[in-house]
């Protein structure tokens, strides 16, 4: 579990610090002070990895044809005010002590790109990846991701951009595939979520979705998945025909990605950006007892954004069963600084805070 994180030059953020993680954290915040981007720093500490780079492309909608276009801006809105000179750095403090430490710089040298695979014997792999981006004008910048755990071996991954694609060339990096990242408005496909639930079922935990469904509609009573076509889940309601899960709205799918995340990845962390999407807010309370529930249970740290007042006042009742499991933190400017920085409340301190007027959740 992630218990703090320093960040650097990383989106919006030109130095954060964030102390004192709890298993369930709920983040707030008035728009543009990275409540999201906080989500990627943690996701992007603890999975390493190329296709976490792509992912954090994906959620932001960056566009390929633009990248075609000027492949040398591949990476610049990763960094705080596009200073691809400084490396970012995202450092976590994990509950056991141990400690993740990523730095991320940008390479614009083709020559040191030469050099770097000229270094690593020269294998087949190699040879592909210069035949592909061969040419002076062809690599345009190279990412380099870095890992060090424990202050002990470096891992290293290079991640290429050109004009002819991008393509990730793992040097070596760890094998930590163990966090998933829900954005707000990206639908998962329903074949996914048909083996999803499959994977439940083979742990005696299908049952967690069904209950999750009843919270939104009382009168369904059965989930199961079916191999028609492409496969997916149906859901039966009382005296109705089953219907496909797809022709519901956006939120029961989103409840259906986030409870088969949990359930499926034991000891792992799940974020989750704008939990509130799609769910009513008369809702929000019996969905979050479902979550703190199944995060105790399977051990599953959570990260939340939200911009609902009704939710975070869910966040409260449903903590109030769960002692010291949850925590809340507000993204905001300083008022001198103008540099961001999280205010973190327990339960407690954050009922208070809305019960006397309080901003809490940044609008």
């Amino acid at each position: 579990m992630i218990k703090n994180i320093e960040v650097q030059n990383f989106r919006c953020f030109e130095h954060l610090k964030v102390s004192s993680f709890e298993k369930i954290n709920l983040i707030s915040g008035k728009n543009n002070v990275g409540k999201t981007a906080l989500l990627e720093a943690l996701f992007l500490n603890t999975v390493p990895r190329p296709d976490t780079i792509f992912l954090l492309r994906q959620i932001r909608r960056e566009s390929s044809k633009f990248r075609k276009a000027l492949p040398e801006n591949t990476w610049t809105y990763f960094f705080f005010e596009e200073d691809k000179n400084s490396a970012l750095k995202i450092d976590a403090t994990l509950e056991n002590a141990s400690s993740k430490k990523i730095e991320v710089f940008v390479d614009e040298s083709v020559q040191n790109l030469e050099d770097t695979y000229e270094q690593d014997n020269g294998d087949d792999d190699n040879e592909k990846l210069m035949s592909l981006f061969s040419g002076s004008e062809s690599v345009k910048s190279v990412m380099h991701l870095k890992t060090k755990i424990n202050d002990g071996e470096t891992f290293e991954t290079l991640i290429i951009s050109s004009a002819k694609g991008i393509i990730a060339r793992d040097i070596k990096v760890p094998d930590i595939k163990n966090a998933f990242f829900i954005p707000s408005f990206l639908r998962v496909a329903s074949r996914e979520l048909a083996e999803e639930f499959d994977k439940a079922r083979l742990k005696e935990k299908d049952n967690e979705l069904l209950r999750a469904f009843q919270v939104i509609d009382s009168s369904i009573i059965g989930v199961e998945s079916l191999s028609i076509g492409e496969g997916n889940l149906w859901v039966k309601r009382e005296g109705k025909k089953r219907l496909p899960l797809s022709l519901f709205g956006d939120g029961i799918n989103r409840i259906a990605d986030i409870i088969l995340r949990i359930v499926n990845n034991e000891n792992s962390i799940l974020l989750i950006d704008e939990i509130e999407n799609g769910i009513h807010h008369s809702n929000h309370a019996a969905f979050w007892g479902i979550i703190y529930r199944l995060a105790k249970e399977l051990n599953v740290q959570i990260f939340a954004t939200t911009h609902s007042l009704e939710m975070i006042k869910a966040f409260i009742k449903a903590g109030a069963d769960h002692e010291n499991m949850a925590a809340h933190f507000e993204l905001t400017k300083h008022l001198k600084t103008g540099k961001i920085i999280a205010i973190k409340r327990d339960l407690d301190t954050l009922e208070y805070g809305i019960s006397h007027d309080k901003e809490v959740r940044g609008e």
